[in-house]
């Protein structure tokens, strides 16, 4: 049998709950309650739970439109409203998306509002308002500089008086057993392979900043066919170590720079450098070429023979003694021949000779002491035998370019039985005497 339910009975001016709370919704956003004339349905025409379409309350229709439905979502100006649910909303059914749908923000370009915004272009045409260089001149470069010579050991001692003996200088020691060892002469640079295993680890070690040369460092070259070992007395030759290049055949390629022989004083075998030895040894001082004299080695010297030739019959008195072997050490700072026979006026020897100034620009280029291109710095004055003021610099860091009195050097480090030889590219001027003030 079928029952009928009866609503319940209610008082005329009673109101259902879900009623006065959609007309209340309604009216705020002002709109009446068939939610039709605002943009934005009231939250009363929601269709989230709770709201209208999920009860279905007296007096109310299942909207026809099925955007209706949808919940509210803020779109741009002229947007379109689009529904591609992977379920749809009225069946329950899963549907297919649609292939030639095309997201909105794909052909937009920045755009928002308008389609008559001015856009930046690109540029590519040639550069504008750039300032040029008027009157500028081209030079052509010139040939490249001559390599600095290369550090070595003795350059450390060289400032030490003759009659003073060397200190022992502890090196280790590379022992070749085969037919003969690296010998090269003074300050020659060589190469040679290491094999051994012990002589390849220390090499790696100076690699790394163990030795006392950046890249390398001091060693001794000894050669013995009958054992690995040396002993007192041995004698071998200095090297220093400049560069080192690892093989993929675990062998080390060295570069070296020859120094003065030595004889061994004391061996010993340190831990932890698998068998190498470190020694002391006396070093002998001798410098191999240097056996002429200052005055003879400008003499045969074919760049700067006009200076030797000068101090030798018109120099200062007792000069051309002194750098001939009779005193010393001295530094000579030799200009070349053209640019001395230009400061001196021309012509023949014995016009120069006649020249007033002679004796004071040749004083000016000689200083007491043996100074090495190791030994110069930025800024080091030095004072000739005549009381000129000599200043040394560079001309780009760290030791590119050595200058005199802002004159550029041509050649460092001859070195001499008495003393060293550097030759300029031009001539130094002398100081003037000092003049007493008139009372």
């Amino acid at each position: 049998m079928a029952m009928t339910m009866e609503l319940p009975r209610m008082s005329p001016g009673h109101t259902p709950p879900y009623s006065s709370l959609r007309q209340t919704g309604a009216n705020i956003l002002g709109a009446g309650p068939g939610c039709k004339e605002s943009s934005r349905p009231p939250s009363g025409c929601s269709g989230a739970s709770g709201g209208t379409y999920g009860r279905q309350g007296a007096g109310q229709q299942q909207p026809s439109n099925l955007e209706d439905s949808m919940p509210y979502v803020p779109r741009m100006p002229g947007q379109t409203a689009y529904i591609n649910s992977s379920r749809s909303a009225s069946s329950g059914q899963k549907s297919d998306p649609d292939p030639e749908y095309v997201p909105p923000s794909a052909g937009r370009t920045g755009r928002l509002y308008s389609e008559n915004i001015p856009q930046l272009d690109p540029y590519m045409g040639p550069a504008q308002n750039i300032p040029t260089l008027q009157k500028a001149q081209t030079r052509r470069p010139k040939g490249p500089p001559e390599g600095v010579p290369k550090a070595i050991w003795s350059d450390s001692v060289a400032h030490l008086p003759e009659d003073e003996p060397w200190p022992m200088h502890a090196v280790p020691l590379f022992v070749f057993s085969g037919k003969d060892r690296p010998r090269p002469q003074y300050r020659e640079e060589i190469k040679f392979t290491l094999r051994n295993d012990k002589y390849v680890s220390f090499g790696l070690r100076l690699r790394c900043g163990t030795g006392d040369h950046y890249m390398g460092g001091t060693i001794g070259l000894l050669h013995n066919p009958e054992r690995q070992e040396a002993i007192p007395g041995d004698e071998g030759q200095l090297a220093t170590v400049t560069d080192l290049i690892v093989q993929p055949d675990n062998t080390v390629i060295v570069s070296a720079v020859g120094d003065l022989p030595f004889r061994v004083a004391r061996a010993w075998m340190p831990r932890g450098l698998r068998g190498l030895q470190l020694a002391f040894v006396d070093v002998q001082q001798a410098t191999g070429d240097a056996s002429l004299s200052v005055l003879h080695t400008c003499l045969d010297e074919p760049g700067f023979g006009l200076f030797g030739q000068l101090v030798a019959h018109g120099g200062p008195p007792g000069l051309a003694d002194a750098l001939g072997g009779a005193d010393g050490p001295f530094t000579v700072f030799a200009p070349r021949d053209d640019a001395l026979h230009m400061a001196l006026g021309g012509g023949s020897i014995e016009d120069m000779l006649q020249h007033p100034y002679l004796q004071a620009t040749l004083a000016c280029h000689v200083v007491k002491g043996k100074i090495a291109f190791e030994a110069l710095y930025s800024g080091r004055t030095l004072q000739g035998v005549d009381g000129t003021v000599l200043i040394l610099s560079f001309e780009r860091w760290p030791r590119a370019g050595p200058r005199v009195n802002d004159i550029p050097a041509e050649h460092m480090d001859i070195f001499c039985k008495n003393g060293i030889i550097h030759s300029l590219m031009g001539v130094l001027t002398p100081a003037p005497k000092p003049s007493r003030r008139n009372r």
